[in-house]
């Protein structure tokens, strides 16, 4: 047998497939194959066509969301992250010809002990690709306290930019 998948189409004489759910659960859209990189994945060759938009239409200050978000429990369980968790992020890629290959990131991870209720302490990083370098590399941190670190994953200061190289430092 076969693996099976469910397939949306539009189209009056020649039907143009438009979602695929396959076989592992993937939601795929614009495209068949899937390239195993989460549950739902957009392909397309416009702008348009390979976006996510999100809207919120209401007379008032309140924006949109995306919640991208942790727990260290099984499904529908809220158990407790803990200090240095990634929550999540946001990754860059790009094709170098055979695979997508991470170039830079944004990521958001606990940065300290959360207290049940009060109190869920967090940093984000950014990590980015040098040239001739396969993976990123934490570049910029704000920590939990406001304190931002250029070249460094513990800064002191406010504004502390840390560098070997006198010329780097400004």
């Amino acid at each position: 047998a076969g693996k099976g998948f469910l397939a949306f189409a539009t189209g009056t004489n020649t039907a143009t497939e438009r979602v695929r759910i396959n076989s592992s659960g993937r939601l795929l859209v614009g495209h068949t194959a899937q390239r195993g990189l989460g549950l739902l994945e957009i392909e397309g060759t416009t702008f348009e066509n390979s976006g996510l938009t999100l809207v919120r239409n209401v007379n008032s200050t309140g924006g949109t969301a995306l919640n991208i978000c942790k727990t260290r429990g099984s499904k529908g369980s809220n158990t407790s992250v803990q200090d240095d968790d990634v929550l999540g992020g946001i990754n860059f890629r790009g094709a170098d010809g055979a695979n997508l290959r991470d170039a830079c990131d944004i990521r958001g991870e606990v940065d300290g002990s959360p207290s049940q209720g009060t109190d869920m302490p967090g940093r984000l990083v950014f990590r980015t690709s040098a040239n001739g370098s396969s993976s990123p590399t934490e570049r910029l941190r704000i920590n939990s306290d406001g304190k931002v670190g250029i070249g460094t994953d513990n800064p002191a200061l406010r504004a502390h930019i840390f560098s070997t190289a006198n010329a780097d430092a400004a």
